[in-house]
């Protein structure tokens, strides 16, 4: 169908500026232009800084911000850029977002813990789509196209993506798939669709087909590489000639071969990754759902989120799941209707009912990626949200933007549109003041849905680290109420029963918590503290290797040596402290704990005075011999090592910085070994020793 056909939509005539007048005249007249034929480059600056102006004004309340969810998750410590894991050099392909890692990192070299520098970016990558948006949908000869714009701009199913820094994957992948889309159009019509050799006076001639096409290519890998969901975008440019010409030649799909080739790669890269790693990874499952029941989903889906584009209230972070039955004829509902309707706009295709075909086309196109077919970890927590439908999204705002730039006159566009532009602006910025803090967003998702296991379990752990354990735990019991698989809000709920003192309870939810992701680091742990709280060491240290198997870090082996040093077993106790040195040297509590097992250890085939001495002299240099209990060890090390006096002065400044201190059990412990060593005798501890440390 060709767009510049009679009965397709057209820009309005433009409108000239007003010769003198007042100052907001003029600014009224601009907007005019920009809402019905920005051209110049004047309206392309002031269009595109009021864009800039609008995103801001309506993101206000996030700004400096709060980290919230997995912000702070992605931003450090699962970011492997920032933990050390990989090198910006080899971390290319070993995720579905590779390149959003790297662009948080390198905002962690800028911004470190500080979240407003994060939330100013996302607004800027926000903004800079919105502008994209306006100058495709004009290329594409879609009346409204900067009115388009704003309403993304605003629209505040947005405000999810935008204001969530661990969305970047959203807000950074965007501008590289617009971007393609214009520069493919460049190269289409320079290219493929030659327009008239004697363009327009005052119109620059197009040049150099082949750099829109590397363009167009470059910059579709980097969207890939921000998030593969973009996988798309060369479906949307068959539907996009097919619509414009109404017909598809063999140099369509030639030129558009190597999209595809990208898209199938990255496509079968990504289902891969989510469902052996992202799943596998985190110990997660996905309840088994039939072919008919996943495409049955998949059509409320695709209803619910053009319901939210076009209609945007009572927007959530976390919505209720539908538990559909294929055999029910209800269940497919959705398709009934998009059937009808698709009749209904092929019946009137030479109208109207072609272009509302290519924008729902498109919607559904870019929307088939998160409708549910493949595996993925979000499907853990969601069926829908509103931050899977941030790139879908542009074609019902552009298909509103362009009805109403097609049907109704210049006086009722314009105050339609600043009608739709205001209203959405309010709701956006409601939306972004429930994202200014995690707290106030939790709250939101619980008061709307009660039933939202994850909101409830994440509110509780804001209570616990308040302190507020009451609080804390009547949450962490309504999410295992709600979601009996919640395994994270069943291990929290096991912990601070732990801290309750009610240890039969909170065993029942650890075990839970196992069957359900048997190989969690942090149940095992929390586990074996609990073990060892009733003394059932020798379980707890089974539980600790599992946990260590799985995370070979400082403060699983320190509870391990632990272990092994309550139990007696300090062979082991030693060889855990020994590696813990090899990958961290200047760990406090392992120079110190490994140097009095060295020094004081029961049994003598672990005793080696001279190396005592040496991990103690290196922990008290590193706290500047000012530590009571680090000199208490040095001088138990001098003592197995037979140098007395040094034992004996060294214990002496023990006591008295332990007196400086006020610490008066530190002190009676100092005296104690004092005389020992007055006596030219060492410390041996009991063979079943029962404490780490003295």
């Amino acid at each position: 169908m060709n767009p510049d056909s009679e009965n397709s939509f057209r820009p309005g005539p433009a409108v000239s500026s007003r010769a003198g007048g007042r100052f907001m005249a003029r600014v009224w007249d601009s907007f005019c232009q920009m809402l019905e034929a920005p051209a110049s480059r004047l309206h392309l600056v002031a269009g595109s800084l009021l864009l800039l102006a609008l995103v801001l004004a309506v993101y206000q309340p996030v700004l400096p911000g709060k980290f919230l969810m997995d912000d702070w998750r992605l931003i450090s410590t699962d970011n492997a850029l920032v933990n050390g894991e990989v090198t910006p050099l080899n971390i290319w392909f070993q995720s579905d977002f590779t390149l959003s890692y790297v662009a948080l990192w390198l905002q962690w070299l800028a911004w470190g813990t500080s979240p407003g520098g994060y939330h100013v970016v996302n607004l800027l990558l926000h903004a800079t789509s919105a502008v994209l948006v306006w100058r495709l949908l004009g290329k594409l000869k879609i009346p409204g196209a900067w009115l388009a714009a704003a309403l993304y701009a605003v629209h505040p199913v947005c405000v999810n993506s935008v204001a969530r820094i661990a969305e970047i994957k959203n807000t950074l992948s965007l501008p590289f798939f617009l971007f393609s889309f214009w520069a493919w159009l460049q190269y289409e019509n320079s290219r493929l669709y030659p327009e008239p050799e004697n363009p327009p006076a005052g119109a620059r001639p197009r040049r150099f087909p082949a750099f829109w096409y590397a363009c167009a290519l470059l910059a579709f890998i980097a969207a890939l590489l921000a998030k593969t969901s973009t996988v798309m975008l060369p479906v949307v440019f068959i539907a996009c000639a097919l619509w414009r010409r109404g017909h598809l030649r063999r140099q369509d799909w030639v030129h558009t071969a190597p999209f595809f080739l990208l898209s199938l790669a990255f496509g079968l890269m990504s289902i891969w990754f989510q469902k052996h790693q992202a799943l596998f990874s985190a110990g997660q499952t996905l309840a088994p759902e039939t072919f008919g029941q996943r495409l049955a989903i998949a059509g409320h889906v695709f209803s619910f989120y053009l319901g939210k584009a076009l209609f945007p209230f009572h927007l959530n972070l976390v919505y209720p799941r539908w538990k559909l039955d294929a055999a029910d004829f209800s269940a497919w509902f959705p398709y009934l209707a998009f059937a009808f309707g698709s009749l209904w706009c092929w019946r009137f295709r030479p109208v109207s009912g072609g272009h509302i075909l290519f924008a729902l086309g498109c919607f559904a196109i870019t929307l088939f990626p998160v409708m549910g077919f493949f595996d993925s970890q979000f499907l853990v927590s969601w069926q829908v949200s509103d931050h899977l439908e941030y790139l879908p999204l542009i074609a019902p705002v552009a298909l509103v933007a362009g009805g109403l730039g097609a049907l109704l006159d210049k006086s009722a566009f314009r105050l339609a549109s600043v009608v739709l532009v205001a209203a959405l602006s309010v709701l956006a910025y409601q939306r972004a003041s429930v994202f200014s803090t995690e707290e106030k967003l939790l709250r939101d998702s619980i008061a709307k849905n009660p039933a939202a296991s994850a909101s409830q379990n994440d509110l509780g752990v804001i209570f616990a680290q308040r302190r507020d354990y009451t609080a804390a735990m009547n949450c962490f019991a309504a999410a295992v109420q709600a979601d009996p698989g919640n395994a994270d809000a069943r291990s929290n709920y096991g912990q601070i029963l732990m801290f309750a003192g009610r240890f039969p309870e909170a065993e029942a939810q650890y075990q839970a918590a196992l069957k359900l992701m048997p190989y969690d680091v942090n149940v095992h742990e929390r586990f074996a503290q609990l073990l060892q709280r009733e003394g059932r060491n020798r379980e707890a240290i089974y539980h600790d290797l599992v946990a260590l198997r799985f995370k070979p870090d400082v403060q699983t082996r320190t509870g391990l040596a632990s272990l092994f040093y309550q139990t007696g077993s300090p062979h082991q106790a030693v060889e855990q402290y020994r590696q813990i040195l090899r990958t961290a040297p200047g760990q406090l509590e392992a120079l110190n704990n490994l140097a009095w097992l060295l020094a004081t250890s029961g049994d003598a085939t672990v005793r080696n005075g001279t190396e005592a001495v040496r991990y103690a002299e290196q922990v008290c240099q590193l706290t500047g011999y000012r530590q009571p209990r680090f000199i208490g060890t040095l001088a138990a090390a001098y003592a197995e090592a037979g140098r007395f006096p040094e034992a004996v002065a060294t214990g002496q400044t023990a006591v008295k910085l332990a007196n400086d201190a006020g610490d008066q059990n530190a002190s009676n412990i100092s005296s104690q070994l004092l005389n020992l060593y007055l006596n030219n005798q060492p410390y041996h501890e009991p063979i079943a020793a029962k404490t780490a440390g003295w």
